[in-house]
C-alpha cells in the first residue's frame, strides 16, 4: 500500500446540481460499497445522500484459478460503449433516414 489517501469518484448532487463530496464510508464487502455524500453547493443546498457503488461484470479475466466471486464476462469494446439501451446484446445499427438508389 502506498499510503495515499482513498480517492473516491465526484458526483453531483441529485437535488440541485452542484459539486458533492465523500464524507464517509458505510457498508463495504467485496462487490458492493454505500459511499455517503454532501452537497457542496454555495448556495447551501445541504442534500445528504448516499452511492451505492457495485462490480457488474469482467472486462479482462483474472489469474487466479478460483475467484471469489465470478462476474459475467463482457467485450471490452461493448463495456467501454455502454447504454442502458443494449446491456443484454450487442447495439443496433443506427437507421439510416436516406434510401440509396
Amino acid at each position: 500500500m502506498s499510503g495515499r489517501p482513498v480517492q473516491l469518484p465526484h458526483v453531483n448532487c441529485p437535488a440541485c446540481g452542484g459539486r458533492a463530496f465523500a464524507r464517509s464510508v458505510g457498508k463495504n464487502s467485496l462487490l458492493y460499497r454505500e459511499i455517503y455524500y454532501h452537497c457542496r453547493n454555495p448556495d447551501a443546498c445541504g442534500h445528504e445522500f448516499v452511492v451505492g457503488m457495485t462490480a457488474m461484470r469482467t472486462v479482462k479475466p483474472t489469474r487466479f484459478p478460483q475467484p471469489l466471486n465470478k462476474l459475467p464476462l463482457s467485450q471490452w469494446h461493448a463495456a467501454a460503449n455502454d447504454r442502458a439501451a443494449n446491456d443484454d446484446g450487442p447495439p443496433s445499427e443506427p437507421e439510416s433516414s436516406a434510401t440509396v438508389t
